[in-house]
């Protein structure tokens, strides 16, 4: 077996693509592989790969080396191997991976720029696939490439990331390369390109358009679809539609009838190009691409071939037979041109004839305007139409006319365009794809706006207009055809010169088309003439005209019957002029006409006469009619302007040369700009020949002021080049340099001279403004003219050796000092003055090739400093930059002396703040220019030097000057940042002594420093300028280096504590900056970062650090000042800063430890005497964990700093003697408060509530150990704030009673530490205080606290009457006091609910860990509900079901919670047991609240027991204290302990009947108190005791505890036996009250139920006095006074009830069931305790009606008892007997709806039909009915009667006494009884309905609130038959009587109900009394509220009888 060998793959790696999938997982080593994976390769063998995947590089393995392909790689900025791609590539790649996790973003939040993202990122993919792709031309390579860059700044952009700076080809800035100032000019350029890009770009690109010189048009032409008969030509040309006229010269396309193109060579490739077109022509408002259509053959066309064209330029070339002939066919209809053969062409197409066919055209404006949108490849449409019997053009102008024409075309033209801007040669270089080959070139038929030097032409386009023709002998009109042609002087036709336009053949001679039967023909024909300019002034047109018949033979003997002519130049020398000419028509006599006399035309005139002269000659004669011809010559050598012409042949013409330039100032500039070269010669030469200089120079001279005033004109502006390039090339004057400087010097002089001598004498005005203007328009153009002297003097020295160099010199001198003089004057000349100052520059750098550059700068910094103060500041400064920006300035000997002079000028305009714009762009330039290399513009530390002593100060100060919003401030601050750049260590050391003392130098550095700290804490640049930014940094990290030297050679002996102590703020400042914090950006950020600038943090630390250990004994200075800062920094998530800057804070410890006590700031003093040492750190303790608390909310610092900070300062600590204790002790204070903080911060916006205030409470008290008021303080106030986000008013109260706390009651003035944000104006502790007592008040009033908030009263009560006297503050809390009595009392209150929570297992908070804890519940919240939210703040936690779980749950990795309901113990005096008769509401307020003990009861089986037996249940109890009381500053406490203790079952028992009896006793003391109580609860309480046959009730206790045999067995419990007899004996004399109040208060319709009360009481009362004893109550009822209690309520009737069947209105309740208070809520404690409630009763029938939650076949029932239900109503109205009570004062009684059943007592029943049946008894509620007997009631047969008082038969009105107690009645919430409460039976045991057994209170509850006041309700009408009874006090009926003594019946014959659905009002319902004592009354038109409480009701009036 051999060995395989594995070796490198020739590299450090190689990089691979995985283009298959492969999986060898089964097999060791292998790396499996997904297509598309990046791998990267280490080593190899034959063939197998060794590697990793770039995904996952931890794994490495083998592959076979076919699953991948390698590419090539490169290493990235971040290290990693890279695919090898170009860099926009690259750019694309990262952005789009940067961009992914933002996209995500942006469509998970719906983002309403998602879609703009997404559009974005898939044009990038896009762009990116063509640039992979490889075979895109360069051009489309760089429009791809900024449309890449365009999409990803603008995404950039809307996804608010950093801005890319890039150059104009799109390529990313490289920073080191470019100054700073440039940097900045990027970052602005790249602002304003990302705006456009943003915007539409079309306007833009338009306007870029047009300003461009040269525009190009390529035509490509496809196909020509049409029915084609004869061979045709296409002539090609733009056209104006607004002047209906050409602008181009024609191509023509010559195209057969076979449908392709005549000329084979044009076989896919038919182009030309219109060129020379400007900006106005493209911005036409019409323009058009015309293609005229020519017919080439007979007279009348042959349809011999009717298909439809195909592709003309496809490949299918199989049907031309014969290329030659086809070309044959298609030649040119007019003779060949030379070396073609006549006589063929003769024969070819004698018969020919050219026909109009038609036209076609499309409009240009679009495509201008979108260039991009209609590119080469896109074909477009010329729709074409015939002529029919119109003209070309008329049918031209109809179509362009009439869009619906075009729309109708089927035929049509197939082309392509391209809109190319550029001259020719830029046109090749750019788009060689496209213009190179056989490409035809068409002019405009004009000039360009540019005509360069060597750009010679002479076109003449003729265009045929029209004419008029005689008939002659023919009858009809003639078919006519002109023949054009160009002849010399003799008549002899030239060949060769006729074209159609562009990439024609030459032609002999030109012939018209033809139109049928027309002797007015309209050709509008234009062809090309070009004529040799040698032979052009001889030569003349010639046009015959000839007749062609339709008729072969005919037209064969047809001659040309016409002639006109016209020569090419008039007799001035001028040409043909630009104009319609209409010539002569001579008619040809044949017979006359020889070859003798053929060219006698030429003596004839050749325009028409006005003379009645007809002139003739043999062979011609004038003929009728005329010809129009139009003519347009485009030359640059031929001139149609006299003037022009005449100064060009000056030399002939000496004698008017004066004349002649005299003229050249009045001619047209268009025609001056097209021979301004040969202009320029002429002018030169007659400036060096001529005789007379001083009649010649001056006037040639201003010529040549003309001809550069023209060329400046913007019209012809371009021209200039023009101007430059004959300077440079055909400028031959060798002697124009001496007479151009003495006519320049002349003018200055003259004009000085002329204005000084007017100040003396008295000139006229006009000759001083005409020297000033003439001087004007010299300065103002002398940059030429300096040129051309230059340009002379160089071309003379070339040709004389340099001879006469010192006159020339001397000459200049002379020039340059008028200049100065010039400068210096200071009236008059300001704008002469100007012009100088603005070409200076030009001037500067052009004489520097004859002049030496350094007196040329001494010149120049003469004329800069002779500018008059105060006059010309904007030119001089223009002047300056324009001299920094030229060749001059880039010369070091010349920087040397102009540059101290202009920074000298830019510091005073500075310091004026004059002209700043245009000096921040000098310095720009200057900085710009300094950041060259040396070998292009020599050494620049002198410069630096001097820009750096004479501006920095001022730029520095101008730039604290500048308002942040002005917008060179940024410019200004890029500006400092460049100087300091450039700025080497000897710059530094330069600088620091060029301040006279040390007092500038230090003001300096304070202002640098405090400079640069807000540059970085306030940053000018936008923060997106990363770029800028980072660069900002970097040189202020390098220059702080160097002040830090600074600082420590010169303020350090003696210390200068500001300097020292700005440097650290400063430095600090900027290593905290949010731009250095590269954890906080993303990873594309980072790398980007670390590779161009790197981490520049660990650096600066390390300078702090270095500079903080060279204080020495100044550090004390420092402490605690700086602690904050160096603590921030320290917090910097990078592990060698944090090293490095931690060490910082023991040597802080240090430092005031040994610091003396009695001397500030000094280590002297305890050199001196040890004693003195301070001896603590208290100062840096208290700002460091201030600064913790600080920092560390922030976002700043992590577990690892806290660990760390630890290690560090306790190994410090810990190896120094002296700090070993204390420094130990504060480190460890430290780490525990940044754990606390780091955990605050974690959860403090954690969703759940408890966990933000436990977090709170946690810092609370850490500050409250450590003594920190103002930190304790302030989370104090934090704490208040989250309860009160919760409306946790209590817990808000108790919070600021922390912060009163601390406060006294005196005049104290408030130290900052103890003010509130909340009473910010307070300034004493008392007033403060005071404040917060009202605060705690109204909060504890919000929270129902209302005895807290009295004891608060009465202790801010002693300071208002005691202390202040502020007595009227005394009395308005007295009523708040007051109110709040009355309040505890008259109020209902929710009765707090306590649940123990523990936390289980290790997947919670450290602080919830295993931990348990009492919570408070929220109002009106159960079991249920508090569990759903505990939970819900916990989602994965889970319900634990044992009580003490094992280690399996608490030492789990999950989160387990146990929740069980506890009861509250209370140990408060004030309801201790001997205290009675105290109201209820008082004592269950003690029981819970301020309590910090609970307790809960499990029970506990005797396995030998009898399963349910009492007597073998013992209970487990288990005792809990809490840390701290509840309510408290939290709703929850931490249990401190918990114990556990075992009750038996007997005290069990005791326990229950101490709590029956109890509740009885404040029932019964309740209702004596309050009359207006519903008696439901009371109801319930008795019935449950007297009768509780099914649950045993007492015979249960008796029989398990009270037998022998239970003493017998434990004869230890004696005592408790005795207690539980006493229990038992004691509730007979509490039951006996009870049942008189019931009495006393049960209105008739429950007297029944009464009765049964009685009964059972009777029974019972001896039996357990004989056994137990006769026992007393102390609550005592007065039996003489008792009354009939009735509850009033507003027109309600009473019910009569029939003994057969229920009645149908239901009864008025006073609750319903929703209240919290005692009599309201059934509670089952864990102590086996009862808590009697009220509910929803239902008296026994004969069958037990169904109820809610009822036996499963209830719900089956329904229907059909509804159905009964229905059907039995009109008889239950039958059956009721209504009583109405119309006194003012008595009402009558209402019968109750339901009322309250025993919870341990038998089956009752309630009158009403729809009342909720309750059983306490384990019987099924669905069972089958069960009778009770019921005693008929007697004793009630004799009638009461009453008078009544005010008798009347309407409805009284209310008394005003009566409307008032009504007002002030508290609203009421309306509760439908609906939901069925659990009951309890005296023995304990409970049965809800729906179940057996039930423990809980889940049963909902509805509550329906109403705002009905009683004054919208409208009273129920009075009875009509009782209106007019007589109402006196009658006895009762016997019917009445008889109703009432057989209501036992009634209950016996009641039928079950079906069930009533919960969450519905029963329909049933006319009246129901909510617990607050509102009345529902429901009738059949609605709910109607009565919201009154009931007022005590007199004594009853019997009711009359009264019929219904």
């Amino acid at each position: 077996m051999t060995v395989t060998s594995w070796k490198s793959v020739g590299q450090a790696k190689m990089l691979a693509i995985a283009k298959a999938n492969y999986s060898e997982s089964n097999k060791e080593h292998r790396l499996e592989l997904d297509v598309g994976d990046s791998v990267v390769i280490l080593q190899e063998t034959a063939n197998w790969y060794y590697g990793y995947n770039r995904s996952r590089p931890h794994v490495s393995g083998i592959f076979p080396k076919c699953y991948v392909h390698i590419v090539d790689s490169r290493i990235s900025r971040d290290g990693e191997l890279v695919v090898a791609r170009t860099e926009i590539v690259e750019e694309i790649t990262t952005v789009l991976k940067e961009w992914q996790h933002l996209y995500r973003r942006f469509f998970l939040y719906t983002h309403p720029d998602f879609k703009v993202i997404r559009t974005k990122m898939l044009e990038l993919i896009r762009l990116r696939s063509q640039l992979l792709s490889g075979n895109l031309p360069v051009d489309e390579m760089k429009d791809i490439k900024l449309k890449a860059t365009s999409e990803i700044d603008t995404g950039n952009k809307i996804l608010r990331l950093d801005m890319v700076v890039r150059d104009e080809c799109g390529n990313i800035l490289n920073i080191e390369r470019t100054s700073t100032t440039q940097l900045y000019e990027h970052h602005l350029n790249a602002v304003d390109r990302i705006k456009r890009a943003s915007t539409s770009t079309t306007k833009n690109r338009n306007v870029e358009t047009m300003n461009r010189h040269s525009h190009n048009l390529l035509l490509s032409v496809h196909n020509f679809v049409c029915r084609l008969c004869e061979d045709t030509e296409i002539l090609f040309t733009l056209y104006d539609g607004e002047e209906m006229r050409a602008i181009t010269e024609n191509y023509v396309v010559k195209w057969s009838r076979q449908g392709v193109a005549a000329d084979l060579d044009q076989f896919n490739n038919i182009k030309v190009l219109f060129t020379d077109l400007s900006g106005n022509d493209l911005s036409r408002n019409k323009i058009y691409l015309v293609a005229y259509v020519v017919r080439i053959g007979a007279m009348e066309g042959k349809d011999t071939d009717t298909r439809r064209s195909s592709m003309a330029n496809s490949s299918n070339t199989g049907s031309l037979k014969n290329k030659s002939q086809l070309t044959n066919q298609m030649s040119t209809p007019a003779s060949p041109g030379p070396g073609g053969s006549a006589s063929a062409a003769a024969s070819s197409h004698e018969q020919q004839m050219r026909r109009p066919f038609g036209v076609a055209s499309l409009d240009l404006l679009p495509i201008i305007k979108r260039t991009e949108d209609f590119k080469s490849d896109s074909q477009l449409k010329m729709p074409f139409i015939p002529c029919e019997k119109e003209s070309l053009e008329s049918t031209l102008r109809k179509l362009v006319g009439n869009k619906d024409l075009a729309d109708k075309s089927d035929a049509a033209i197939w082309i392509s365009v391209d809109i190319l801007h550029g001259d020719i040669k830029q046109v090749k270089e750019e788009y060689p794809h496209l213009v190179l080959g056989n490409v035809a070139f068409a002019r405009k038929m004009g000039f360009p706006e540019v005509i360069f030097p060597g750009d010679v032409r002479n076109d003449l386009y003729l265009t045929l207009v029209g004419g008029e023709f005689p008939k002659g002998s023919k009858s009809s009109d003639k078919n006519i055809e002109v023949t054009a042609m160009v002849c010399n002087k003799e008549g002899v036709a030239i060949p060769g010169v006729i074209t159609y336009g562009g990439g024609g053949f030459a032609l002999n001679e030109y012939k018209s088309v033809i139109y049928y039967h027309d002797d007015k023909p309209k050709w509008n024909e234009t062809f090309k003439i070009d004529v040799p300019i040698e032979e052009f002034k001889q030569c003349h047109l010639r046009f015959t005209f000839k007749h062609r018949s339709s008729n072969e033979a005919k037209d064969r003997s047809e001659k040309p019957f016409g002639l006109a002519y016209v020569r090419l130049m008039n007799d001035d020398g001028t040409t043909l002029q630009h104009k319609r000419h209409q010539l002569a028509l001579y008619k040809i006599d044949h017979k006359k006409f020889d070859q003798d006399t053929q060219y006698n035309y030429l003596q004839l005139p050749a325009l028409p006469v006005e003379s009645n002269l007809k002139p003739s000659i043999s062979g011609f004669s004038l003929a009728k009619g005329n010809f129009t011809i139009e003519t347009n010559l485009c030359s640059t050598k031929l001139t149609q302007n006299v003037d022009i012409l005449g100064l060009l042949n000056w030399s002939s013409r000496k004698e008017k040369m004066e004349e002649s330039l005299n003229a050249l100032m009045n001619v047209k500039g268009e025609e001056v700009v097209k021979f301004l070269q040969d202009i320029l010669d002429a002018l030169f030469n007659i400036l060096v020949l001529n005789e007379d200089a001083a009649k010649y120079d001056n006037l040639v001279f201003k010529c040549l002021l003309r001809l550069i005033e023209i060329v400046y004109d913007l019209k012809y502006q371009h021209f200039q080049s023009v101007l430059d390039l004959y300077i440079n090339e055909s400028f031959s004057a060798t002697l124009a340099y001496e007479k151009l400087i003495n006519v320049v010097q002349t003018h200055i002089k003259n004009a000085i001279n002329n204005v000084s001598s007017d100040r003396s004498s008295s000139i006229s005005i006009y000759a001083v403004n005409e020297n000033d203007e003439t001087l004007y328009r010299t300065t103002k153009y002398l940059q030429y003219i300096m040129k051309f002297i230059i340009r002379s003097r160089i071309l003379f020295a070339d040709l004389n050796q340099g001879k006469d160099r010192e006159l020339f010199e001397t000459m200049l001198e002379d020039l340059l000092e008028s200049f100065t003089e010039l400068i210096k004057y200071q009236n008059d000349l300001l704008k002469s003055q100007g012009a100088l100052l603005k070409y200076l520059h030009i001037i500067a750098s052009d004489l520097m090739q004859v002049y030496d550059p350094i007196k040329l700068s001494q010149r120049i910094v003469d004329i800069i400093t002779n500018v008059p103060t105060g006059r010309l500041n904007q030119s001089k400064m223009t002047c300056i930059k324009d001299v920094v920006d030229s060749k001059l300035f880039k010369l070091p000997q010349c920087r040397a002396i102009l540059l101290p002079v202009f920074c000298r000028q830019i510091k005073d305009k500075l310091e004026s703040k004059e002209e700043v714009a245009e000096c921040v762009n000098i310095m720009n330039n200057m900085l710009e220019l300094l950041f060259h290399s040396e070998e292009d513009i020599g050494s620049t530390e002198n410069d630096v030097r001097e820009i750096m002593q004479i501006l920095l100060r001022t730029v520095i100060q101008s730039s604290i000057a500048m308002d942040r919003d002005n917008p060179l401030v940024g410019n200004l601050v890029a500006i400092m940042l460049g100087i300091f750049r450039a700025m080497t260590a000897v710059h530094y050391q330069a600088y620091e002594k060029s301040f006279l003392t040390s007092f500038d130098l230090l003001d300096f550095l304070m202002e640098i420093l405090l400079v640069f700290k807000e540059l970085v804490s306030k940053p000018v640049f936008p923060v997106d300028w990363l770029d800028m930014i980072m660069h900002q940094n970097t040189v202020i990290l390098e220059s702080l280096r160097h002040f830090a030297v600074i600082i420590m050679d010169r303020f350090f002996s003696p210390f200068e504590k500001q300097v020292w102590s700005n440097y650290f703020q400063c430095s600090i400042t900027f290593l905290t900056q949010p731009s250095l914090q590269l954890n906080l950006f993303s990873k594309t950020k980072q790398s980007m970062i670390l590779s161009s600038y790197r981490d520049i943090r660990r650096e600066t630390a390390f300078e702090i650090r270095k500079m903080w250990f060279n204080l020495g004994e100044y550090k004390i200075m420092f402490v605690p000042q700086l602690v904050g800062p160096i603590l921030e920094m320290s917090m910097i998530p990078e592990i060698e800063l944090r090293k490095a800057t931690i060490p910082i804070f023991f040597d802080m410890m240090q430092c005031e430890y040994y610091s003396s006590k009695y001397v500030m700031e000094s280590y002297g003093d305890t050199k001196r005497n040890v004693s003195h040492v301070k001896g603590n750190f208290n100062d840096f303790e208290k700002e460091i964990i201030e600064k913790l608390d600080h920092y560390i909310e922030g976002g700043y610092g992590d577990e690892e700093y806290k660990t760390l900070f630890y290690e560090i300062m306790y190994e410090s600590c810990s190896n120094h003697n002296t700090l070993q204790t204390y420094g130990i002790q504060c480190v460890q204070v430290l780490t525990r408060l940044m754990e606390k903080l780091l955990e605050y911060r974690c959860l403090i916006h954690d969703e759940s509530k408890e966990n933000r205030m436990a977090c709170t409470v946690s810092l609370l008290q850490f500050y409250a150990e450590v003594n920190r008021k103002e930190m304790y303080i302030r989370y104090v106030n934090k704490l208040c704030d989250l309860h009160m986000e919760f409306d946790n008013f209590t817990e808000a109260a108790y919070t600021l009673k922390l912060h009163s706390n601390e406060l006294c009651w005196d005049d104290t003035p408030l130290s900052p530490l103890l003010k509130s944000s909340r009473h910010s104006g307070c300034s004493t502790h008392w007033h403060l205080k005071e404040r917060l007592y009202r605060n705690i008040i109204d909060l504890f009033d919000q929270g129902k606290m209302w005895e807290s908030a009295i004891d608060m009263c009465k202790e801010l009560s002693q300071q208002y009457e005691n202390e202040s006297y502020d007595y009227l503050s005394l009395a308005e809390l007295y009523k708040k006091m007051s109110q709040f009595y009355e309040k505890i009392l008259r109020e209902k209150r929710f009765e707090s609910n306590y649940y123990r929570v523990a936390f289980y297992g290790n997947g919670f908070p450290q602080f919830l860990r295993n931990q348990e804890f009492v919570y408070r519940g929220n109002e009106y919240e159960d079991s249920g509900s508090f569990n759903t939210r505990i939970l819900s703040q916990h989602p994965r936690a889970e319900l634990v079901p044992t009580l003490n779980p094992g280690p399996e749950i608490r030492q789990s990795e999950g989160q387990f919670i146990q929740i069980v309901k506890v009861d509250p113990v209370s140990r408060d005096i004030r309801i201790s047991r001997d205290r009675k008769n105290i109201a209820s509401n008082i004592l269950k307020f003690y029981q819970t609240n301020n309590v910090s003990e609970f307790q809960f009861s499990r029970p506990i089986r005797d396995s030998n027991g009898g399963g349910d037996d009492i007597a073998s249940t013992s209970y487990e109890r288990t005792i809990l204290m809490t840390k701290d009381a509840l309510p408290g500053i939290l709703r929850w406490s931490p249990v401190k302990s918990s114990t556990t203790v075992v009750i038996s079952p007997i005290e069990m028992a005791i326990e229950t009947m101490e709590a029956k009896n109890r509740g009885i006793r404040e029932l019964v003391l309740e209702h004596r108190s309050d009359p207006t109580l519903p008696i439901h609860s009371l109801s319930a309480t008795i019935n449950g005791v007297v009768d509780a046959a099914v649950n045993g009730g007492i015979p249960i206790y008796e029989d398990a505890f009270l037998s022998p045999e239970y003493l017998i067995r434990y004869p230890e419990d004696d005592h408790l036996v005795a207690r539980l007899k006493d229990q038992i004996a004691s509730q007979i004399p509490l039951l006996e009250v009870a049942i008189q109040v019931h009495k006393a208060k049960a209105p008739d319709s429950l007297m029944p139920f009464h009765e049964r009360l009685e009964t059972c009481f009777a029974g019972l009362q001896p039996t357990i006095e004989a056994k137990y004893g006769k026992r007393t109550t102390d609550i005592k009822i007065d039996r003489d006074s008792e009354v009939t209690l009735r509850r009033q309520i507003s027109a309600m009737p009473q019910v009569s009830i029939d003994s057969s069947r229920l009645s149908e209105t239901s009864i008025g309740s006073s609750d319903s069931g929703i209240s919290k208070s005692q009599n309201s809520r059934p509670t089952t404690t864990s102590s086996g305790g009862f808590k009697s409630t009220f509910t929803n009763f239902a008296t026994n029938f004969n069958s037990t009606r169904t109820s809610l939650g009822s036996s499963p076949g209830a719900k089956g029932k329904k229907d059909k008892y509804g159905t009964k239900r229905r059907s039995s109503r009109k008889s239950d109205r039958d059956s009721l007997n209504l009583q109405v009570s119309n006194s003012q004062f008595y009402t009558s009684p209402i019968t109750m709806a339901s009322e309250i059943v025993g919870a341990g007592g038998g089956n009752s029943s309630c009158s009403d039909r729809d009342s909720i049946v309750l059983q306490s008894g384990p019987a099924s509620i669905g069972s089958q009915s069960t009778t009770c007997s019921t005693p008929t009631t007697t004793g009630c047969s004799t009638p009461k009667v009453e008078l009544t008082e005010e008798l009347h038969p309407k409805r009284p009105l209310r008394s005003e006494v009566e409307k008032e107690k009504r007002h002030s009645r508290p609203p009421s919430v309306v509760t439908p009884t609906l939901s069925i409460k659990t009951l309890t039976s005296t023995g304990g045991d409970t049965v809800s309905i729906g179940s057996a057994e039930s423990s809980s209170n889940r049963n909902s509850i509805i509550t329906n609130g109403s705002t009905t006041s009683e004054e919208d309700l409208v009273p129920p009408p009075l009875p009509m038959k009782t209106r007019d009874s007589d109402y006196g006090n009658v006895p009762l009926n016997e019917s009445s009587l008889y109703r009432r003594t057989t209501s036992a019946s009634h209950y016996v014959s009641c039928k079950p109900l079906p069930p009533v659905p919960t969450g519905i009002v029963n329909s049933a319902y006319d009246v129901v009394e909510t617990r607050n004592n509102s009345v529902i009354v429901i009738s059949s038109g609605g709910i109607i509220y009565d919201e009154r409480k009931r007022p005590p009701t007199p004594p009853p009036k019997p009711a009359r009888n009264s019929k219904v």
